[in-house]
């Protein structure tokens, strides 16, 4: 049975997931790619999966951090302006009250070989989650064989030469649009397929 889509969510839902993301959403980063999508593409079906991952490649693009662009515009989509002002100071005020604290006590308790000990387990558990959090991702990608070279070609560049991201975005994004332009010019009597809203 298929299910009714929900409805439009308010600035209320909208913040109050973004605070329960927040408090919850360790690692930063990839780490918590996951625990949005869960939240805000399977649980509350807020934006479809290509919706997110669009918002995933548009974020990279954009300067500062990663998870707070990617939230900050999804917020904006879904409620403008106020939704995305609202939902950004609930996504880091868990943060912020929770590195007051523990800055206190790291500060204090720093030689500790046990609190040393601790924070190399935390280090090796979020490396382990971002290992999961790309494979995830890998396993969606799409499986066009262009899609596969310049995904491929990508990871090469990064590996040789260390090319910042923003890069390596674009000259995807400029290979993906010459792919479809060239698939659509190939096409007798045919135009090339144009983005739709």
């Amino acid at each position: 049975m298929q299910m009714d889509p929900p409805g439009e969510p308010t600035w209320w839902d909208i913040t109050r997931t973004y605070l329960k993301i927040g408090a919850i959403g360790f690692g930063g980063g990839y780490a918590v790619v996951e625990l949005i999508q869960s939240e805000l593409v399977v649980k509350r079906r807020w934006l479809t999966a290509q919706r997110f991952q669009n918002m995933i490649a548009l974020s990279e693009m954009a300067p500062g951090a990663f998870t707070v662009n990617l939230l900050a515009g999804i917020a904006y989509r879904l409620g403008g302006m106020g939704a995305m002002i609202l939902a950004t100071a609930a996504l880091i005020l868990p943060s912020f009250v929770l590195i007051l604290v523990l800055a206190g006590i790291f500060l204090a308790w720093q030689d500790n070989m046990l609190v040393q000990s601790a924070m190399k387990g935390l280090t090796a558990g979020v490396v382990g989650l971002l290992i999961a959090v790309v494979w995830d991702l890998v396993k969606r990608a799409p499986t066009h064989w262009c899609c596969l070279v310049i995904g491929l070609v990508a990871f090469l560049l990064e590996l040789a030469f260390s090319i910042n991201p923003i890069w390596l975005i674009l000259m995807g994004g400029m290979a993906g649009a010459i792919k479809v332009w060239a698939m659509g010019f190939s096409r007798k009597g045919s135009t090339p397929d144009l983005p739709t809203r």
